[in-house]
């Protein structure tokens, strides 16, 4: 724990830590559903998709980990254990489609996704901005992570059949 750092944050900071662990519960929620999407996603287009969603999850799993190295340098707990995740979030699991070819809803519920981690880590940044730069700067960077993921998942659902 960075006693200085943590002081900076001042009677906020269990509520950022608060946050970060919803930020932990989301992003491993996500990182293991688009490594999930990106072996089960098949058909005849699934081949950028899942590479997509590979990539993705990697991101995810880099956004991990800088969230719980926060919460230790702020003296907290991170989550402690991949169980809580679903209790912790900020937006609920969604499951792949039983139909493994079904791309279109594995990019619309992708796409809900990034939707909603985007408005967590700009939510994020404002109450952190001016108390907590370390966080805000994690938040501003994970910010920029998810509206490029949301800019790709669009753009592949261009022009993508209604069938």
């Amino acid at each position: 724990m960075g006693t200085v750092g943590r002081e900076i944050v001042g009677d906020r900071a269990d509520e950022i830590i608060e946050l970060l662990n919803q930020g932990i519960a989301a992003e491993l929620n996500d990182a293991y559903r688009y490594l999930l999407l990106s072996k089960v996603a098949s058909g005849v287009h699934s081949s950028p998709v899942a590479q997509k969603f590979a990539e993705t999850a990697q991101d995810e799993w880099g956004h991990v980990s800088l969230l719980m190295e926060r919460v230790m340098q702020l003296g907290g707990e991170p989550l402690a254990s991949p169980s809580e995740a679903g209790e912790r979030t900020y937006v609920p699991y969604k499951p792949a489609p039983k139909d493994p070819t079904d791309l279109r809803q594995m990019l619309h519920d992708s796409l809900a996704g990034e939707r909603a981690a985007i408005g967590f880590y700009r939510e994020l940044f404002e109450k952190t901005r001016d108390i907590d730069p370390v966080t805000a700067d994690i938040a501003r960077h994970a910010l920029i992570d998810e509206i490029d993921d949301e800019d790709e998942l669009e753009r592949l659902l261009e022009g993508w059949p209604n069938t």
